[in-house]
């Protein structure tokens, strides 16, 4: 018994080094899995905001590169139809001179004249001077004739050279949106798809940490640059919340964070009449059609059931309250009438120039919905569903009703 103690009391202390060794070490590796999961959010984060941004820009950029393509084609066509009537013309001229050409040479001029002058009461000399008057008169004017439709037809197809020209050059900046495009929107793919579980959560709630920092940042600035700088950086937390985090609290408080630094910065805080409204007349039906594609997936250039992107929404939408707009958002600013942010009506469409370089986002007015008078309808970026979304007012340039 005694030695049994002796052993006890012996070996105590020691096991409980041991035991505090190993406590510790569990600490440390915890820390240090916190500290590289920590490092991973926030390399994650950096690197979604960035390729929102680049994808949004290319996007836009493709989407242009094909509507003017499409304008191109289009001027083509009316240029080989005028090129044919012109040929048409020309060949008419050419058989017309040569008629011409053929009666003023066997009768001095052109049949159809004769009768009128051999019934003429004008003595000889004045008939002979009317022969020579007429029939060179008239060779003249076909000649001219000729002349002129020659020249027309010489421009006509200067013009569709040049055409053809300019459409080879639409057709490889198509081409080269496309790829640039295909690249930036893969590479997106790929860093969403490790975003999962409770990483995607701890993304968006740094991402909603971040955007209220920005928020007091923009409050404290002194300078007009720093305000605006901070609201962008807060602008980008946000859309990075809303990807991940899409009707979370934390993508809303984000949200309602780069709003407030945007409003620091001097970006205009209501749109409409700042309380719900129903829609009405062709923003109700255009609503009704944008809501349809309501869980479809982001995809660039796309505008159908299977994918689309934000200006293929509204183009879509519109096209259903018969509005025709193309297929791109700084094109649609152009063709909406433009509206001052307090007028805004459901329906209405927002632009929004969020890379610095003009319009490369659309959204539609919603008005009345989850987030109340501040829902809009849109189809953001890659990686998220067409979906209601508070509205943001960072980039936010002006309205149009189409």
């Amino acid at each position: 018994m005694a030695l049994l103690t002796i052993l006890l009391v012996s070996t105590g202390p020691a096991a409980a080094s041991v035991s505090s060794s190993n406590a510790s070490q569990a600490t440390a590796q915890s820390n240090a899995a916190e500290a590289a999961t920590q490092a991973q959010v926030t390399e994650l984060e950096a690197q979604i905001a960035q390729q929102q941004q680049q994808v949004a820009a290319l996007s836009e950029r493709f989407d242009q590169s094909t509507v003017h393509l499409e304008e191109v084609q289009w001027r083509l066509t009316q240029i080989r139809a005028r090129l044919v009537a012109d040929k048409t013309r020309s060949r008419a001229a050419h058989h017309q001179l040569q008629q011409d050409a053929i009666n003023a040479y066997v009768n001095d001029e052109p049949a159809t004249a004769l009768s009128t002058m051999f019934s003429s009461t004008s003595g000889v000399d004045a008939v002979r001077d009317q022969y020579q008057n007429t029939a060179i008169g008239n060779i003249d004017a076909a000649v001219a004739a000729v002349q002129s439709d020659e020249h027309q037809l010489t421009a006509t197809e200067g013009s569709l050279n040049s055409e053809l020209q300019q459409a080879g050059t639409e057709t490889a900046a198509v081409h080269q949106s496309d790829q640039s495009a295909q690249t930036a929107t893969k590479a997106a793919e790929t860093t969403l798809y490790e975003v999962k579980g409770r990483l995607a959560q701890m993304i968006a709630q740094q991402a909603a940490q971040e955007a209220a920092q920005q928020a007091a940042a923009a409050a404290a600035a002194v300078t007009a640059a720093a305000r605006q700088q901070a609201a962008q950086k807060a602008a980008q937390d946000a859309q990075v919340a809303q990807t991940v985090g899409g009707g979370s609290a934390a993508a809303t408080a984000a949200t309602n964070a780069a709003n407030q630094a945007a409003g620091s910065a001097g970006a205009t805080n209501v749109v409409g009449s700042g309380n719900p409204e129903p829609a009405q007349g062709s923003g109700s039906i255009a609503l009704t059609a944008a809501e349809r594609y309501l869980g479809v997936p982001y995809e660039y250039g796309g505008a159908s059931m299977s994918g689309l992107d934000c200006s293929g929404l509204t183009m879509l939408a519109w096209q259903a309250a018969g509005a025709s707009l193309v297929h791109s958002a700084a094109d649609q600013r152009n063709q909406s009438t433009p509206v001052p942010l307090s007028q805004v009506q459901p329906g209405d469409l927002l632009f929004y120039d969020l890379g610095g370089d003009g319009v490369d986002h659309v959204v539609m007015y919603v008005g009345s919905g989850p987030y109340g008078a501040d829902t809009i309808i849109q189809a953001a970026h890659t990686g998220t569903l067409v979906e209601f979304d508070p509205i943001w007012y960072f980039g936010l340039v002006s309205a149009g009703r189409p």
